[in-house]
């Protein structure tokens, strides 16, 4: 208990008001004491008038302050840190739910079914053009994760920039609605609001590369996906923003525009390379050979 009484104190949002109240001229928190001060009444005799009133108020102010804090499940104590992250690529969009328990007790959070997670994406008009629970089945038990105290939850899923019925969406600007599900924490509801609105910006289809995929593997990297180049053959190098590192390195395919030809190839490079505060780009492109000029750049991250 002593231990959560420290807790709370430490909170600017409770210390700031009572610090406050302890300023206040005639407030004193000794123990026995009662502060005094010297008024006149109508007939211009000193009398002792007690400061009961205001330490009645600051008492009063703290119980609740504490309750705020203190009491069990759902309440301001329970609340979890969350976010949701969005990452997008060249074909899809990565998105991360993210739960962290900053309590010092385990927290249980309850999904009334086993969708965990929900979202939808907008147009720049509001119109509707996908949401991820659509034609999906889930199962309608409650569910149950624990995340122990200090620990991180995370869901990922992925949007490949189709529409509801799996069509490619056209470039251009969108939202994304993201909700949690959770329902009750440790036992109450939940009484903040798990949905986050996030913008992304959808990049016209590129025309060259596609279906690309990215494995790793202790500095060993292995690119496959197809390509519908003109000269059947295309170039990547590997890149951190300031250093090049990999230089320019040719692909060839075994056809030429228009067919769409599978391609896989692969390289080794040291990640002690790779800086810690900046994106590793791998980039695969076309180069026209008579003006050298570099078409249809497709970038994927590395680390």
């Amino acid at each position: 208990m002593s231990y959560m009484i420290w807790n709370t104190l430490s909170k600017k949002w409770i210390r700031v008001p009572l610090l406050i109240l302890l300023k206040q001229p005639g407030f004193s928190v000794s123990s026995g004491e009662t502060n005094t001060r010297k008024v006149e009444n109508n007939k211009g005799t000193s009398v002792s008038e007690r400061s009961k009133p205001l330490k009645r108020v600051a008492v009063n102010l703290f119980i609740i302050l504490l309750s705020l804090y203190c009491l069990p499940g759902g309440t301001l104590a329970q609340q979890p840190d969350w976010d949701v992250e969005i990452t997008g690529n060249p074909e899809s969009a990565d998105l991360q739910f993210r739960i962290f328990n900053n309590t010092p007790a385990e927290m249980v959070l309850e999904f009334p079914t086993s969708q965990f997670y929900d979202y939808e994406v907008r147009d720049h008009a509001g119109n509707k053009v996908y949401r991820y629970s659509d034609n999906k089945a889930f199962l309608q038990a409650v569910q149950r994760v624990r995340v122990k105290s200090g620990e991180t939850k995370i869901w990922r899923d992925q949007w490949k920039y189709t529409s509801s019925d799996g069509k490619r969406i056209p470039s251009g600007k969108y939202t994304i609605h993201a909700s949690l599900m959770v329902k009750n924490i440790n036992g109450t509801p939940v009484n903040i609001d798990f949905t986050k609105n996030i913008a992304i910006a959808v990049a016209q289809e590129n025309p060259s590369f596609r279906h690309v995929e990215l494995s790793k593997n202790d500095g060993s990297f292995q690119i496959k996906g197809e390509a519908k180049v003109s000269a059947g053959s295309f170039y990547y190098t590997v890149e951190d923003g300031h250093h090049m590192l990999k230089e320019e390195t040719l692909v060839k395919v075994n056809k030429e525009y228009p067919n769409w030809v599978p391609f896989d190839f692969a390289f080794k490079i040291d990640t002690g390379q790779f800086p810690k505060d900046r994106p590793v780009l791998v980039n695969l492109y076309e180069r026209d050979l008579k003006e050298g000029t570099i078409h249809h750049n497709y970038t994927l991250r590395l680390n």
